[in-house]
Order: C-alpha cells, then structure tokens, then sequence
C-alpha cells in the first residue's frame, strides 16, 4: 500500500487512525490524504469543501471510497452544515463510481484498531525463520488453538516460549496466522493457520 499526501497531512488523531487502519489493511493500494477539492452551493453562497482521505482498494471487487471523518458529537452539532457538503461529494463520487462514507469513532475506535496499534509494532522486526517455521509448522499439527497452547507445543522452556511471542505477533499482523482482529487480542485468543 502506498501513502501519499493531497494538499494537506491529516487534521486530527481520529483521522490518524482511519488511516492507521486502512495502511493496515493489505487490500488497500493507494491511501490519499486530502484527495481533492470541490464547491457546492451552502446557504447561498458557492463554498469548497475537501474531504479527509481517498482509499482505493484492489480485488476481490476493486474500489475507491472517499472518507469523512467527524466526532459523532461533532457531527450531531454541525449537522446542518455539513449536510450541503456531504451531498456535493456524495454525487461526485457517485458520477466517478466511487462510495462516499462518512466515519465517527464509533466506526474507527474499535477492538480491530486497538490490535493493528499492538501489532504494527511487530511487522518491523527482522524475521526470525527458524523460529517461524517452528511455530507454523506447530500450528499445522495442532489446528486451531491459542497463542498460550501453541507456545506450550512448540517449545518446552519457558524462556524459549517468551522470545518467541514476537514472532508469533508478526505472522498474526502480517496475516499468515488467522484470528479474528475484532475481538480483543489476547494469549487465549483462537488462532489458526492461513492457507
């Protein structure tokens, strides 16, 4: 995926971890910040609007949706104005055959975003491929399990079973270990094998 800025960098911590989540998202190719600009008609007068951020996604059924991204209390209180814009950019898009969404914390702030924060921070680590091929090779054998079980299988030390969490968190974060990102990440969460 490539992050490339519009005219402007991101505007608040909200829109930071939208863009957190679709960078993590490997079906996302290109994430724009600022995409575009356009004018609309607003209580008489012609006015611009920008929208926050442009993702576009690769197959299965390849897609580019624009984003807004307001606090819901935000939202609640400006909604009249913001109405005129959000349509202005609800008919571009949709005469570019794009979708226009528009996310409030309730939508970004969510179990999923707490895992990608925790397992970004494992993607940067060097791979370790003896380590790896221990525990894949493991969860083969074992099916679906735990983070806890599959350590307890691989490895008969303890010492060994902690210096190898990290590596188990990579392969989660760069999907060659399935779970489900929903729900709250712990050593007891169902892991399995990715085919």
């Amino acid at each position: 995926m490539a992050l490339e800025d519009g005219a402007a960098a991101f505007e608040s911590t909200l829109e930071q971890d939208l863009i957190e989540l679709l960078d993590f998202d490997p079906r996302v190719s290109e994430i724009l910040v600022q995409p575009f600009s356009l004018h609309h008609e607003e209580d008489g007068a012609r006015r611009r609007y920008t929208p926050d951020v442009r993702a576009t996604f690769i197959a299965p059924g390849a897609e580019v949706v624009v984003y807004e991204v307001k606090y819901q209390e935000e939202l609640r209180e400006n909604w009249q104005k913001y109405r005129a814009r959000f349509g202005a950019a609800y008919r571009f898009c949709r005469q570019n055959g794009w979708r226009f969404k528009v996310m409030t914390e309730k939508h970004i702030r969510t179990p999923f975003l707490a895992n990608v924060k925790f397992l970004r921070r494992f993607l940067r680590l060097a791979e370790q491929e003896l380590t790896t091929g221990q525990l894949l090779y493991t969860l083969k054998a074992l099916g679906p399990t735990t983070p806890q079980a599959l350590l307890a299988a691989t490895y008969m030390s303890s010492e060994s079973r902690l210096r190898s969490i990290p590596m188990l968190w990579k392969m989660v974060g760069d999907g060659r270990v399935g779970c489900d990102l929903n729900e709250p990440l712990t050593m007891a969460s169902t892991i399995w094998m990715v085919p």
